[in-house]
């Protein structure tokens, strides 16, 4: 009975790191992922800052 209690022990030590590891592994995930997404909108912005320049977009709205 003592083995298999310490089994428990280890073994829910075990999903805890596992769990944690995880944990971190999304946050990553999620920072280099919204990373990316700002890099694309800044240069979605800078793209249409661009083309208005040089088109003249929106000149006839006013």
């Amino acid at each position: 009975m003592t083995r298999l209690i310490k089994t428990d022990k280890d073994y829910a030590s075990w999903i805890e790191e596992l769990s944690q590891r995880y944990r971190k592994s999304q946050i990553k995930a999620a920072t280099h992922v919204n990373s990316e997404m700002l890099q694309f909108y800044w240069s979605l912005g800078r793209d249409i800052v661009t083309l208005h320049a040089k088109s003249r977009w929106g000149d006839e709205i006013y």
